[in-house]
């Protein structure tokens, strides 16, 4: 298990990947969280998991809320 921050995931590839707390407040819609979401999504190469105990992020399409 490796616990890493999203940005830096760059360039590397996870069998699952878990993305911790992807609410509105730790992801807001600006142009850099996009980016940052983006990035740790894309390293999934078998399953993506995404976790929010709060607001889902609006980044998140909406068949996800």
């Amino acid at each position: 298990i490796d616990v890493v921050e999203a940005d830096q995931v760059k360039g590397l590839e996870f069998d699952y990947v878990i993305i911790v707390e992807v609410s509105a407040f730790h992801y807001p819609d600006t142009s850099h969280h996009r980016r940052l979401l983006h990035v740790a999504a894309t390293r999934a190469v078998h399953q993506l998991w995404l976790t929010s105990c709060a607001t889902p992020s609006s980044i998140l399409p909406q068949i996800l809320k």
